[in-house]
């Protein structure tokens, strides 16, 4: 399709696509999944995908947001109901021109499709979901392909999906050329930009929705808002961004949450026994918790063990630190908070860990001796700088003690 052919990097997606399909082969149906972290491009993968081959099927189908499109609150029975007449008002609406109404919630394995189907099943978050649509390839006539994107790829194996596709990142010219499409509506930056546009690619992480959110918000702008539009970004999310790469984190059972903003805050780029070990005396379930975000893409872990976090999922960490209520807070990331703690008595013994940028510092912070040793459960104390300042901001007693925990 015309609307794709433009993308960069879309040809080489749908090219290694076609050869896990197995298109050639029409003696049985096929499930295949997509997945990769929350905005990534799955959907758009998907839809190129779903265009360049619905020709060569009887039926298509393509459902759309399925994580978010139907209500809280329906049992089990209610959301395969409301899923499958969806789907067969959407498939069966390209034969007969009528609304679907279930009287049960087994009408897909019952009418046993025998033509060659083509099925997207987008952003699938749950079991239920896959278990309504599509329990079963035999569900399907030979041939059919169902294809699914998901952030979780635990879901795909519970599944029995063995074919799975990851969505890996651009690399940093294919991150240049998707955002320069939607800045300047060419594939480099005009004279000028180009450090700006470097900037931009290093502050999204080469995420494809950053970079096409950035990119659409800077269109047409002068360089000197491309600044001040920056240095926002750099500091808070774009809501459109945080919509999408929030809902991972929202979905976490509260232990992994709480170790999601740990990696974030602290242990980016550790080793992961390395992890294990320094969270071992805590109540959290380290391995499982790793396990669970790797799962649902929203850290990496290397074949040498090394965990990695997106750097715009940091920011969506550190913003959830922020929206927390202040005297519940195991992590302090903002300097009210930090200097409360280390200049008087106010703070909550169970702090877990203190992330200070000096940068932020207006005036001087001057630590008492006792201020750490009495949080007893912090372990995790990090000092930087995000900008270069000859002014030193904290004054460090010579007789600091410091708690047993504290790594």
């Amino acid at each position: 399709s015309k609307d794709f052919e433009d993308m960069v990097g879309i040809e080489a997606h749908l090219e290694k696509l076609q050869s896990i399909l197995h298109l050639d082969d029409e003696d049985e149906a096929m499930i295949v999944g997509i997945c990769g972290p929350a905005g990534i491009g799955k959907t758009t993968i998907a839809r190129a995908l779903h265009c360049r081959l619905s020709s060569s099927f009887q039926l298509t189908c393509f459902m759309e947001n399925i994580s978010g499109s139907y209500p809280i609150g329906l049992d089990e029975y209610g959301l395969k109901r409301r899923l499958q007449e969806q789907f067969l008002s959407k498939i069966l609406n390209q034969v007969y021109q009528y609304d679907i109404k279930l009287l049960n919630s087994h009408a897909i394995p019952e009418l046993r499709f025998d033509q060659k189907v083509l099925i997207i099943l987008d952003d699938v978050d749950d079991q239920q979901q896959l278990e309504a649509l599509a329990k079963e390839t035999n569900w399907f006539g030979p041939g059919s392909r169902i294809i699914v994107t998901t952030e979780d790829k635990e879901l795909l194996e519970q599944h029995c999906v063995s074919c799975i596709y990851r969505v890996d990142f651009p690399d940093e010219e294919e991150a240049r050329q998707m955002f320069c499409r939607y800045a300047f509506n060419q594939s480099s930056a005009p004279a000028g930009f180009e450090k700006l546009v470097e900037r931009v690619t290093v502050l999204c992480s080469n995420l494809p929705l950053g970079l096409s959110v950035v990119g659409s918000s800077l269109r047409r702008k002068k360089e000197d808002d491309w600044e001040s539009i920056l240095r926002r970004l750099e500091n808070s999310l774009n809501r459109d961004i945080d919509g999408v790469l929030r809902v991972g984190y929202n979905s976490l059972h509260k232990d992994d949450q709480f170790l999601f903003l740990l990696i974030a805050c602290f242990l980016n780029y550790q080793d992961d026994d390395r992890v294990k070990a320094m969270l071992g005396d805590s109540n959290l379930d380290v391995r499982l918790g790793l396990k669970t975000l790797a799962y649902k893409s929203l850290i990496q872990i290397s074949a040498q063990g090394t965990i990695s976090m997106h750097k715009l999922l940091q920011q969506v960490a550190r913003e959830a630190v922020q929206i927390q209520e202040p005297t519940k807070r195991q992590i302090l990331i903002d300097i009210d908070g930090i200097r409360s703690a280390l200049e008087t008595d106010s703070v909550s013994t169970n702090v877990m860990g203190i992330s200070l940028d000096v940068s932020t510092i207006p005036n001087v912070v001057s630590i008492r001796a006792g201020a750490l040793k009495r949080m007893l459960d912090l372990r995790f104390l990090s000092v930087y700088e995000t900008r270069r300042d000859v002014n030193v901001r904290v004054n460090v007693p010579e007789d600091m003690d410091f708690p047993p925990r504290l790594r």
